[in-house]
């Protein structure tokens, strides 16, 4: 089942934009779904602590496409340069969104192109491993766009609020 916007169009990839005072994680376990990811797991036994960090959860489903990863590079830059003013990125792969995730192939292909595309927009970016269950921790200050959903193709709407 597709997820459809506030516009009635159907979504498809999605995640959240987390601006981090303060954000760690460690591989716990190797994850074994979705089908066919053994190939394409990587495990750090060492935890990875990030400050001021701006963190891009991202959900690559089925029939994704390049031109959504250019324009989540877009809308990460936009949110740094109104509200964050940061230099660092991660990127972490986060299927938990959805029951309709694209192979573990075109994932890795599509998130790559996420790294490579914010390089170009010169943020130090780094990758959580992908396949992985991850202990993790987070401070997040509670201020406006410290967190943002995101998914594509993008309608430009926001949801009403009753």
């Amino acid at each position: 089942m597709y997820h459809k916007g506030v516009d009635g169009k159907i979504r498809k990839m999605r995640g959240l934009i987390v601006k981090a005072d303060k954000f760690y994680f460690k591989d716990k376990e190797k994850s074994t779904w979705p089908e066919g990811i053994k190939e394409y797991q990587g495990f750090e036994k060492e935890g990875k602590e990030f400050s001021d960090v701006i963190n891009v959860w991202v959900c690559i489903e089925k029939d994704d496409k390049k031109s959504y990863v250019q324009k989540l590079s877009e809308r990460i830059k936009d949110l740094n340069d109104t509200f964050y003013k940061l230099s660092d990125v991660v990127v972490l792969p986060f299927g938990h969104l959805s029951n309709r995730l694209a192979d573990p192939e075109t994932t890795l292909e599509l998130i790559n192109f996420l790294v490579d595309l914010l390089k170009q927009l010169n943020f130090k970016v780094d990758l959580a491993t992908f396949g992985t269950h991850k202990d993790l921790k987070f401070e997040i200050p509670g201020q406006p766009a410290q967190m943002s959903y995101f998914e594509f193709p993008y309608s430009g709407k926001k949801p009403e609020v009753d």
